[in-house]
């Protein structure tokens, strides 16, 4: 058992964030959360892994080979889709904003909350499976 005086908790403070899931079929009501991409102003964009460093087995949750792909490596895929949008747009911002908008599908993206303006303007809701 942890004493109080041991446990040290990391604190992460963004700018902006966005809620990635993954939805096994499109008019789905349940999505596997996979991960939060969050930013503060002149800085790289950081991924908060809601899924093991392995990914997600997808067996059962998807024959479409190239959600399969994302599913069992989910890190290689989004650092490699943000790289692009962030290069493209020479904005992180912009990037992530591009992120959002180019792949609502089978990804189901929260609006890009910004907090500076107003705190949880966008209440989160995941059902996890």
């Amino acid at each position: 058992m942890l004493s109080q005086s041991s446990v040290l908790p990391g604190e992460i403070s963004f700018d902006a964030y966005t809620v990635c899931s993954f939805l096994p079929d499109l008019d789905s009501k349940r999505a596997i959360p996979l991960v939060l991409i969050g930013y503060r102003a002149h800085e790289d964009p950081w991924f908060v892994w809601l899924v093991p460093k392995e990914g997600v087995r997808p067996e059962g949750l998807t024959a479409d080979p190239y959600y399969a792909r994302v599913l069992r490596d989910p890190r290689a895929y989004f650092k490699k889709k943000l790289e692009k949008y962030v290069a493209e747009s020479g904005s992180v911002h912009r990037g992530i904003e591009m992120l959002v908008d180019y792949h609502q599908n089978h990804l189901a993206f929260t609006p890009l909350t910004e907090l500076s303006e107003t705190p949880f303007r966008h209440p989160l809701e995941v059902q996890l499976v």
